[in-house]
């Protein structure tokens, strides 16, 4: 279970990996930033727009003006908060890098969490101009004990409910970043929604090791393996149904030309099958499937190419203290360290031989005439069809059953290019494997083919129609 990038002669020393590293926290992300600008001021920190004709670059020396910039704002000003309401990559890093070096708590906030801005609602919002508006006198900071320690407030991806509100230190922020001298100087490619958990992981851990993030002009998967091979990325953390589309959409002969050393997968369970064509698609590069949530951080890793994680974990500490443990129910149950109380998760896990493999969460369970389906296991087996590249399962009302379950599919190229009229061969033969191997209430009622399955902010698969 070595996380090691393959090595490179190009990578730093020991003796040159940042001094700043060693910087408190919330100032080590500004700290990093300058020492590197110092340094090599054109170094690219940002490639934005990667794929695209629209890429631009941004060096450590244009971020460190930027940061110094909306310090001396923020020195002045002196607000409770900062909601960082931004699209360009380059000023979420600086809001984040100036706001931890001032000590001013920060929010980052993606579009379907403008509900939760009434919780801040003395706090100022900075755009991607980085000007601060005027701060009102009752909207300085801090007070009391609430920013005693400066934190990061970040929403959850509403996979598991309403999105609400988590506030992290930005020790907790930083806890899982890799920074010994093999991760540094690396290319990580940013397809998650920057201002979530998995988003905001991605950027500091490029930014603190003094390498290069490279953020795709969309997550279409031609766009995606462009920025992989142009930029010589190293790195590629996505979500399962990223990594799928990637691997059923995107021109293989482009992928041909990557460089790719570490694939890291999150926010979703990944299947056998995945793991196997990922291996098979990228055999230079190591998988690593990370376990984490928005509440708890980065809980544990798993990096054996199988999915899961071995039933022999239970009970035992694992790194960084975790305990982990399963309810009678099948339901995932957390204890962050010795003195932490036991959460759960919401995800239910199965055992399976030496394994506990995740079945999906709680709240994914469709019901059918009192019958749980869990969408994952049916998304499985209308993978298993020929012809079918990416499947969707969700429930749909039903007055007889409370719910009945509904597919979509797409089609692998090949499939599409042969596929008569409305393609009712391939749903014949979809819906006939999943009556030979599923219980009937599990069999979709309705299953339609599209061209695009869509995915939620945080590139993961909607469970709900």
């Amino acid at each position: 279970m070595v996380e090691t990038p393959a090595t490179d002669p190009s990578m730093p020393s020991a003796e040159a990996l940042p001094a700043s590293l060693d910087a408190p926290a919330d100032e080590r992300l500004a700290c990093v930033i300058r020492e590197v600008a110092a340094a090599t001021p054109d170094r690219p920190a940002i490639v934005a727009e990667a794929g695209s004709d629209a890429r631009r670059t941004i060096s450590y020396g244009e971020l460190a003006q930027a940061i110094a910039g909306l310090e001396d704002q923020l020195n002045a000003a002196q607000p409770r908060g900062v909601i960082a309401r931004v699209r360009r990559p380059e000023a979420l890093v600086a809001v984040a890098a100036a706001c931890g070096r001032q000590g001013t708590p920060v929010a980052f906030l993606a579009d379907d969490s403008r509900d939760l801005l009434g919780e801040l609602h003395d706090w100022v919002t900075v755009d991607d101009s980085l000007t601060l508006p005027p701060v009102a006198a009752a909207a300085r900071g801090p007070i009391g004990m609430e920013a005693a320690v400066p934190h990061v407030t970040v929403a959850t991806s509403g996979t598991a409910g309403p999105p609400k509100l988590v506030r992290h230190s930005w020790e907790s922020v930083l806890a899982s970043a890799r920074l010994a001298a093999q991760w540094h100087d690396l290319a990580w490619l940013l397809v998650y929604d920057a201002t979530r958990w998995a988003g905001i992981q991605v950027w500091a851990q490029a930014i603190l090791t003094g390498g290069r993030l490279v953020v795709p002009a969309s997550r279409d998967p031609d766009v995606v393996s462009k920025a992989i091979v142009d930029e010589a990325v190293a790195i590629l953390p996505a979500t399962p149904t990223l990594l799928r589309r990637l691997l059923t959409s995107a021109d293989p002969a482009v992928l041909t030309g990557n460089k790719l050393s570490r694939i890291t997968l999150g926010g979703e369970a990944a299947d056998a099958d995945l793991l196997t064509r990922a291996h098979e698609a990228f055999p230079k590069a190591g998988i690593t499937q990370v376990y984490a949530t928005t509440e708890l951080g980065e809980v544990f890793r798993v990096a054996d190419g199988q999915p899961g994680f071995p039933a022999k974990w239970l009970g035992k500490p694992l790194i960084g203290g975790v305990t982990l443990n399963v309810r009678r129910d099948g339901e995932l149950l957390v204890r962050a360290s010795r003195d932490a109380a036991e959460v759960g998760t919401g995800d239910l896990v199965e055992l399976q031989g030496d394994r506990y493999v995740f079945a999906g969460r709680r709240t994914d369970a469709i019901i059918v005439g009192g019958a749980k389906v869990f969408p994952k296991r049916v998304e499985e087996v209308l993978r298993e069809v020929s012809g079918v590249a990416e499947a969707r399962v969700y429930g749909v009302p039903s007055s007889l059953t409370g719910e009945l379950v509904a597919a979509e599919i797409t089609l692998t190229p090949e499939a599409a290019a042969a596929a008569a009229g409305d393609g009712a061969d391939l749903k014949a033969a979809a819906l006939a494997h999943c009556r030979g191997v599923l219980e009937p209430h599990s069999v979709p009622r309705v299953l339609e083919i599209v061209t695009r399955i869509a995915t939620t902010a945080a590139g993961k698969t909607p469970r709900r129609g």
